[in-house]
Formats: C-alpha cells, structure tokens, sequence
C-alpha cells in the first residue's frame, strides 16, 4: 500500500467505525435477524428514516458485512453470531461500547496538551451496561482459554479482582473442581454479575462481593487472586499497591494471575496495544498498557516470586506470581 493511501486509511478509519456501531445501537441488525430485508422494511421496524437506512445498509454491504440478495440484504453468515444479541459469539455490547469511547477519542488534540485524561459526563445506564456486558463479550474466549492453559488444580478459592459480569469465574468454577470463586466488583457491574451468576445455575459456588479494589480490604484466605483487564485502568503507584493487597489476600502459596495487554519493552509492539494505550490516555489518570517487564519488575518488588508467562487469545497474556509459603 502506498503512503497515501495508508494515511488515508488511518484518518479515515473512524467511517466503519460510525457505521458498524450505529447499526448495532440502531437496531439494524436485530431487525434483520436470519433473514433478509429491504432498507424499507428495515426502517419500517424500528421508525427510522428509509433513505439514511438505505444509505447505511448499502455501505454495510460495501464492507462485507451485508449480503445484497435482489433488493433486500442478508447479514453475511458468519459475521451473523457476532452482531445479533443472541449470537453464540455476541460482540454486540462490546461493539455499543465503544460508542461510548469515541466520545474520549475524539478529544485526544486537548489530552496532548494538557495531560489530563478527556472530560466527560457520567456514564449513563445504558454506556454502563454496554461496558460490563461488554466485558462477557470480550472475556468469554480468553477465560476458557486461561482456564485450559493454566491448572487450577487444588485450588479452592478464587477472587476474581474487579470481575465484572463474572464471566472468568464462572469458567473457572467449572473447569476446576471444587473450585469456589468470588467476584468482587462495585455496586453496577456486582448486579450484573450476579444475574450471569443465577442464570448458570451456580450461585452455591460463585458468590459476589461489593467494593472498590483500591480502598477496601480484598479479605483473605485465597488460593488464587485473578486481576483481567484491571491493571491497564491504573497508574503504576496504584497498580503496586494492588499486587501488595492481592498478595495479603492470598494463603502461602497462593498466586496472583494478571490477565491484560501487554506491550513489548519497546513500546511500540504489538500494534493493537500500543493503540490500545492511547485509549488509557484519554479516559484515565495514570493508566496505560504495561510491558512484560514493568509488571514483572512490580510482581518482584510486591514479593511474588516463579514468575510464568502464558499466551492467551489475542493481544493478551497472564502474567503468574507465586507467594511464598
């Protein structure tokens, strides 16, 4: 690709974007289902304008997304489980969230000069549930994955640190037998997870607790405390002081597993990361991606020792750090 066109591409990239989550908050695809529609019937369904839904369905088909079948659209098989809300494989509050996100985004010039991260309103009901469900969204392959590459065998008790919708302890529940997990959140995504929770069936086994990880007590008493995609959001002073209360929370023994993105010593590897940095940027105070030796330099300094290394999906990694006996 030439120059231009790859800088074009970048200034631009913010057109799919628009268009895919719009669809998604709009409610096209839902509309749509596993059959196929006319941008008339669509907009029809849910009282939208027919000439912009034409416009936009056109350019969903442009991209791939949409099958054009005579005059109606089909949603293209296989992004199909990814953007309806029953899909197997649902991106769809993932996808809502990151409507939230441009927000931030789209302040980046005044965050260069000032260093602070962008202004913005409260989260609204509906950005909050997009961010949590989100979570399940982006978590449900990764936990499993943890869950088969790291032996859990033996352990008994789990904190899943900042868990969200408790997607990674209720895989691990299941995966480890006579496991039991508890997911400590604050009050919102704490609801949310105890839904997930009583849908599965598995509330004699994973429990939830309410606070804030960084001014209460974590308890004691764990085999394993689980921190995923926490560390990013935190400075490294508060990143420290975590790993100091994950180990006081943990039996001799015990290891702290740190599931996040992290960045090459560089900085500047993989990619995704390193754009994924600038998103810590512009919506918190200190965070940002680690680098395998930052985390590894705190974990010594906090007292964790046989430290490992793990592979898991893409752009991620778990961290492992052991506690003395």
């Amino acid at each position: 690709m030439e120059w231009n066109e790859r800088i074009d591409a970048m200034a631009a990239g913010y057109r799919n974007s628009c268009i895919l989550i719009a669809s998604v908050k709009a409610g096209i695809f839902e509309a749509m289902g596993d059959g196929e529609r006319t941008p008339v019937e669509v907009a029809a369904i849910l009282d939208l304008d027919a000439r912009a839904v034409d416009v936009v369905m056109c350019a969903l088909a442009a991209a791939g997304i949409l099958v054009l079948r005579g005059d109606g659209f089909a949603i293209d098989p296989g992004a199909r489980p990814y953007l309806l809300a029953s899909g197997s494989e649902t991106m769809v509050s993932i996808i809502g969230h990151n409507k939230s996100m441009l927000k931030s985004w789209v302040q980046l010039e005044d965050v260069l000069r000032t260093g602070a991260p962008a202004p913005r309103d409260e989260r609204t009901v509906e950005e909050m549930e997009d961010f949590i469900r989100g979570m399940e969204n982006v978590s449900r392959r990764t936990s499993q994955e943890v869950a088969d590459k790291v032996d859990m065998t033996g352990a008994r008790r789990l904190l899943d640190l900042g868990g969200g919708p408790g997607t990674a302890a209720l895989t691990f529940a299941r995966a480890t037998e006579g496991l039991e997990c508890v997911v400590f959140d604050l009050e919102g995504p704490v609801g949310i997870a105890r839904q997930q929770i009583s849908q599965a069936g598995m509330g004699d086994r994973v429990t939830t607790r309410v606070g804030d990880f960084l001014a209460d007590d974590l308890g004691e008493g764990f085999d394993v405390v689980y921190i995923a995609n926490i560390i990013h959001m935190l400075s490294p002073a508060e990143t420290r002081m975590l790993l100091e209360k994950s180990r006081r929370a943990l039996v001799g023994g015990g290891r702290v597993m740190i599931k996040d993105f992290f960045l090459e010593d560089s900085r500047i590897a993989p990619s995704w990361t390193a754009q994924f940095s600038v998103n810590m940027l512009v919506n918190t105070q200190g965070g940002k991606s680690y680098t395998f030796t930052e985390i590894e330099d705190l974990l010594a300094q906090t007292g964790f020792i046989g430290l490992e290394s793990v592979p898991v999906a893409t752009n991620s990694r778990v961290i492992v750090g052991h506690r003395e006996s």
